[in-house]
């Protein structure tokens, strides 16, 4: 059996996400933001939101520019950051840029800003043009695979940090594998596989792709470790990090708002990205940034999610998603009741990354020892 760790620390950070805009250049068939609309921070509300979050924090503020496209807003990304960087810098707080984008807009000029700045980029992009374009359409219908590839290769090139955020969706779970090896082929080493909880897994057809995708990534990612050019995709390196911590920690599960905050362009608080949406009221929202976080309705948020009383018969229970607020509200409708098909979804990536882990950990893989005992903590 792998063995277990206790990593159990105090966390020192903090997550900042500002929604720039509510608009954006693509129409992505499975988005969840709703209708695109003109709609943007101003100055004021991103002070505001920078300092109620170092006021949470004592050592690492993380600042996430999100969208709709925040690139359309490049200016306002520049001027945050830097309002952002000042202010950190009373406290003797570091922070960490981070910006998710398309890619469709970044070139040269600005990819050189980022490395300058230190930024992380995560780039959307869904693998290979077939799996791509089946959803990641721009206004008028048009492919978008070409400029999200050229944003990987020009981040790449500048030797930025890259994350490549891939959709999983049935229209495109068949090409998983290939696209896994293409995004990684290109040089791209971290990818982060979100499974669009929204869409209808039922079929047995789409079922078995599944079963095959990830058995066959699985594969890929142990080659990958024996060939020494290992890469990190989170369906299977999450499911193994919570094998060896002994299951999800508190700070893995749905944060809700307890330390972290999602500012919408109006200045409403969020307890996740996702649950932005169009931003029309407050039904989802945990206060906004002239009044600050409302800690009575997080602490009713957070009471509400729970791993649901049948899940405590699993095996597979502490390494489960089952408490995440935005999945279950895709699927149920409600934030506190999971679905068969996340369970589906997380006991395919719980056999998976357990097949590869137990052989790269009985062959004793040095890469994967390192990257997954040794590693220093971030």
């Amino acid at each position: 059996m792998l063995p277990v760790l206790n990593a159990n620390r105090t966390p020192t950070d903090a997550h900042l996400t500002l929604c720039l805009t509510h608009d954006c250049n693509l129409r992505c068939t499975y988005c969840y933001g709703g209708r695109k609309q003109a709609r943007a921070m101003s100055a004021e509300v991103a002070r505001l939101a920078i300092e109620r979050c170092l006021a949470r924090v004592s050592q690492r503020m993380h600042l996430v520019f999100f969208g709709g496209e925040p690139l359309l807003r490049w200016q306002d990304l520049v001027a945050f950051t830097d309002l952002a960087r000042q202010r950190a810098a009373e406290t003797a707080v570091e922070v960490r840029p981070t910006v998710t984008t398309n890619g469709t807009l970044l070139d040269d000029e600005r990819v050189a800003w980022l490395a300058a700045e230190r930024f992380l980029v995560a780039v959307s992009c869904d693998g290979v043009r077939a799996a791509h374009d089946r959803n990641r359409k721009d206004a008028t219908g048009g492919s978008t695979y070409e400029a999200a590839t050229a944003a990987i290769r020009r981040c790449l090139a500048a030797g930025l940090r890259l994350r490549v955020v891939m959709v999983l969706d049935p229209s495109n779970v068949e090409l998983l594998p290939e696209s896994v090896a293409a995004l990684v082929g290109m040089g791209a080493r971290e990818l982060v596989v979100n499974v669009n909880w929204a869409a209808d897994w039922s079929p047995e057809s789409v079922r078995a792709q599944c079963q095959a995708a990830y058995g066959r990534v699985a594969d890929l990612y142990l080659e990958a470790y024996r060939q020494r050019q290992p890469f990190w995709v989170s369906l299977l390196d999450g499911k193994i990090a919570s094998h060896i911590k002994g299951g999800y920690l508190p700070g893995d599960r749905c944060d809700l708002g307890q330390r972290n905050l999602v500012v919408a362009a109006s200045g409403r608080l969020y307890p996740c990205d996702r649950l932005v949406g169009e931003d029309r009221d407050d039904t989802l929202a945990i206060g906004d940034v002239w009044t600050g976080p409302n800690e009575e309705r997080i602490r009713r948020l957070v009471s509400q999610v729970t791993s649901p009383v049948e899940c405590g018969e699993c095996a597979l229970a502490s390494r489960c998603r089952n408490r995440c607020a935005c999945a279950n509200l895709a699927m149920t409708g409600t934030i506190d009741v999971p679905s068969e098909r996340l369970c589906f979804h997380e006991q395919l990536a719980i056999r998976a990354a357990d097949r590869v882990a137990q052989c790269l950990f009985s062959e004793r893989n040095p890469l994967f020892l390192a990257q997954h005992y040794y590693a220093s903590p971030c």
